[in-house]
């Protein structure tokens, strides 16, 4: 049983659309709901040529209890704190990443489709600048996660991803007003790079050979993103996603078909209602 293919949009959409707290420090409700609208416009998957674009609202449940955090960022929608010290924290840090029809697809029309990926599993994150130039603060972080492509309830294991993040984040003045820049470039193991670029004998043809991927460099994203408050319950966020494949490991695959890719991503979120008991602190 295959996940319905309006799930891939709608998960999407709670990645990239749930509000933020205004600082570190700073907690909202335990419970909120809110009603997002998400558009996105991007690569069917990693180095791929052909774009796919998702639109749909959906009702996002935020929690914030002091060690599971659900919804609560727009780029981290399920984390678990383990703890946090100074500049320093530790979490367990979850991703997902949606899947395609190959049908739609030119380079990989008869092949499996891609199912979605959930990746989870540690992340050290440092704060190395606080108020540097221009009033930014500065993080490097450091990720390790297992990943998982699901084919309905059936999980098959799909390797692992190293991604070093850096990233600055700078207010603009209003509270949840930030201004936000991330380069990450991601390494992999052979399975998971297998998973995107590895084209099996038996879907093999004249115009796409048998290939067999490597481990190694799978591309670098490039993110710059904006949150902007319109009213104390409605906020708005939009993001530019550049990816550069050049000098990956399997930039010979047939189903390599781009080496640089660019995705557009916005998003409204409106409050419906939220909890009178506040969320836990963060650790």
């Amino acid at each position: 049983m295959r996940l319905p293919r309006f799930l891939a949009p709608a998960l999407t959409a709670v990645l990239l659309s749930s509000p933020v707290a205004a600082a570190e420090t700073a907690t909202g409700a335990l419970w909120e709901l809110n009603l997002a609208a998400f558009g996105r416009s991007g690569p069917s998957y990693p180095a791929s040529e052909e774009t796919q674009f998702d639109l749909i609202p959906l009702p996002i449940p935020v929690y914030r209890g002091k060690v599971l955090r659900l919804f609560e960022t727009n780029e981290k929608p399920i984390r678990g704190q383990i703890f946090r010290r100074e500049r320093v924290r530790l979490d367990i840090d979850f991703d997902l990443i949606f899947g395609s029809d190959s049908e739609d697809i030119e380079a990989r029309r008869g092949m499996p489709d891609l199912d979605l990926l959930l990746e989870f599993g540690p992340q050290l994150e440092w704060q190395y600048v606080e108020g540097g130039w221009l009033d930014t603060n500065s993080y490097l972080a450091l990720q390790l996660r297992g990943a998982w492509s699901w084919d309905g309830l059936d999980p098959s294991w799909q390797g692992v991803v190293f991604s070093p993040e850096f990233k600055i984040t700078r207010d603009l003045g209003l509270p949840r007003q930030q201004l936000k820049l991330r380069v990450t470039p991601t390494f992999a193991t052979s399975n998971y790079m297998d998973y995107y670029y590895g084209v099996a004998p038996q879907f093999a043809t004249a115009e796409r050979l048998a290939f067999d991927a490597d481990a190694g460099y799978l591309g670098t994203d490039v993110t710059l993103s904006i949150r902007q408050p319109l009213t104390d319950r409605l906020e708005f966020f939009a993001g530019l996603r550049q990816g550069f494949h050049r000098g990956a490991s399997n930039d010979d695959s047939p189903l390599f078909t781009d080496s640089t890719t660019t995705a557009f991503y916005g998003a409204f979120s409106y409050r419906l209602w939220e909890s009178k008991r506040r969320g836990q602190n963060r650790l």
